[in-house]
């Protein structure tokens, strides 16, 4: 039963990195020539600005790259920095890279792949910074040492982390196949100490909890991590990573880090091992105490995608962090009509559901969004697959994952730093698009107006032209914009021939909403989604 739930799934606060092509189409501003490490700094860099995004490393053993993305978020136009650290909390200056005047809502790519102040097979923390408000993204591109296929993942950045961070899926090799690694990077001023509890569905195995030993561990417990460096957890020790304990072996399971002092971003890859390049990523979820209204757990979530069409196909896994057991619903509306399916979730425990499963009863042809109610605060991650056809079962590579939004998170904008239209477009080839699907937090009617800024620093052929695009569109529920199409693109009545920048959205009511980005040029994973960033 296990392997036939697993073969269904096919498958914050920070960033991870690309969904894109091949990461020497990235341009990036050269770093001076060297990797030498600096003096250990304080994560904040020394610069004097007061907008950060920390970005941990997630590394599944291939040819990886990454680059972060940082949009311009504030009202004036910005310098924005990225400093990179080892693991141990130093700064290389090298790998220091500065881009000055980057318009309001525009956006910048920093490419790891491009930038000689890195030693090939570096992995470390990235730290973007600026003199405005910023938003980031964390791309990242594997590519296959025999095949050359590509996969790819995109997380989001943000500036803080939290004490307790939970993780609705976690896998250890499950049936030697299906695995996860997941970063956790120190946020804070001072040392954190962090310790992990494993729960497993249905109770099936008891809870573990991962406090570290000997000189990994703290004096009073926990895996110590220094100020501005990470640690990262998988199967097994390659690349560097701590192994999951014994006990979690060939096992699906939730995880929840906590820390006695200083506070943690946690950012997680779901991978394959051999087979299908699947690859997929999203952000820890950040718990807080009762009432807190800025964590990212709730008990009502949006989950601004769900579909059962053409073989592709979403499956939601929850977590909840409470010492009390969970009654959730998760509610289908879409295309074809309303779905409920009713979830309980133990205490510190998980749960899942796929549009696949008897339980509310999915026809094939769904598309539509999904809302999670609970009588306790939860988190939920969206996973997005693709079958070789409807019910066959036999998956193909895409793989994405997306962070469920608590529904009193929603705002009135949405601001995107990774949007595409037809970049590297050739012959029948459509190149690198996006898609973004917008939610309205009541259910109800919204009026939106759509602004998209271009990276005039791009490389992608007849792409890089400055331009500012607009359009306006009244949704109802919900509504998927695509960029590749002419109409309802959301890059203006006549969108360019070429688009490669980022895009804010403005609403008259609260709205959530998600991005993905694709191409068609590679073989491989090449889809993955991020969270719009609602601010």
């Amino acid at each position: 039963m296990r392997r036939n739930i697993m073969e269904r799934i096919r498958i914050r606060r920070l960033a991870l990195a690309t969904v894109l092509g091949a990461l020497t189409l990235i341009p990036v501003a050269s770093a001076s020539a060297g990797s030498i490490p600096g003096n250990r700094q304080e994560l904040a860099p020394g610069r004097g600005f007061d907008h950060v995004a920390v970005l941990p490393a997630l590394l599944p053993n291939s040819k990886e790259n990454t680059s972060s993305i940082a949009q311009n978020n504030g009202s004036a136009p910005a310098t924005i920095v990225m400093d990179i650290y080892t693991p141990q909390g130093v700064q290389i200056p090298s790998a220091t890279v500065v881009f000055p005047n980057v318009p309001p809502g525009g956006t910048r790519v920093f490419a790891q792949a491009l930038n000689t102040g890195l030693t090939p097979g570096f992995r470390g923390v990235g730290v973007i910074s600026s003199d405005q408000p910023i938003n980031a993204l964390l791309v990242r591109d594997i590519e296959s040492s025999s095949t050359f296929a590509k996969s790819y993942s995109i997380h989001n950045a943000y500036p803080t982390g939290g004490t307790k961070v939970t993780l609705p899926y976690v896998a250890n090799a499950l049936d030697a196949t299906y695995n996860t690694r997941f970063a956790i990077a120190n946020t804070g001023a001072a040392e954190a100490c962090v310790t992990i509890l494993y729960t497993f569905p249905g109770g099936v195995k008891s809870p573990v909890t991962d406090a570290g030993s000997g000189s990994a561990a703290c004096a009073g417990g926990g895996y110590k991590i220094p100020v501005g460096g990470q640690i990262s957890f998988a199967p097994t020790a390659i690349d560097g990573a701590i192994p999951m304990p014994g006990s979690t072996a060939n096992s699906i399971m939730a995880a929840t880090i906590t820390t006695s002092t200083s506070s943690v971003t946690v950012g997680v890859d779901a991978y394959l091992s051999g087979g299908l390049r699947k690859l997929a990523s999203y952000d820890g979820f950040i718990v807080g105490g009762a009432g807190d209204t800025t964590d990212d757990v709730g008990t009502t979530i949006s989950i601004p995608l769900a579909i059962k069409l053409d073989g592709y196909y979403t499956q939601i896994l929850l977590s909840n962090a409470n010492a009390t057991a969970a009654t959730a619903t998760v509610t289908y509306t879409g295309n074809t009509g309303t779905y409920a399916v009713p979830l309980s979730i133990p205490a510190n425990g998980t749960a899942s559901h796929s549009v696949y499963e008897a339980a509310g009863g999915i026809p094939e042809g769904f598309v539509g969004a999904a809302k999670i109610t609970s009588d306790q605060p939860l988190a939920a991650v969206l996973f997005r697959s693709k079958m070789t056809s409807a019910g066959s079962f036999v998956d193909e590579d895409l793989y994405t994952a997306v962070n469920g939004v608590p529904t009193d998170r929603a705002t009135t904008s949405a601001k995107f730093p990774l949007i595409f239209r037809r970049a590297y477009a050739s012959g029948g080839a459509g190149g690198y698009n996006t898609w973004v699907s917008v939610t309205v937090a009541s259910g109800g009617t919204a009026t939106l107006t759509l602004t998209a800024i271009n990276d005039t620093s791009n490389s992608a052929p007849g792409c890089n032209a400055a331009g500012t695009y607009t359009a306006s569109k009244t949704i109802t529920g919900s509504f998927i914009f695509y960029q590749g199409l002419t109409t309802d693109s959301g890059i203006g009545a006549s969108p360019p021939a070429c688009f490669w920048g980022g895009m804010t959205i403005t609403s008259d009511v609260p709205i959530i909403a998600i991005a993905d980005a694709t191409n068609d040029l590679n073989a491989g994973d090449n889809d993955g989604l991020y969270n719009a960033f609602s601010n």
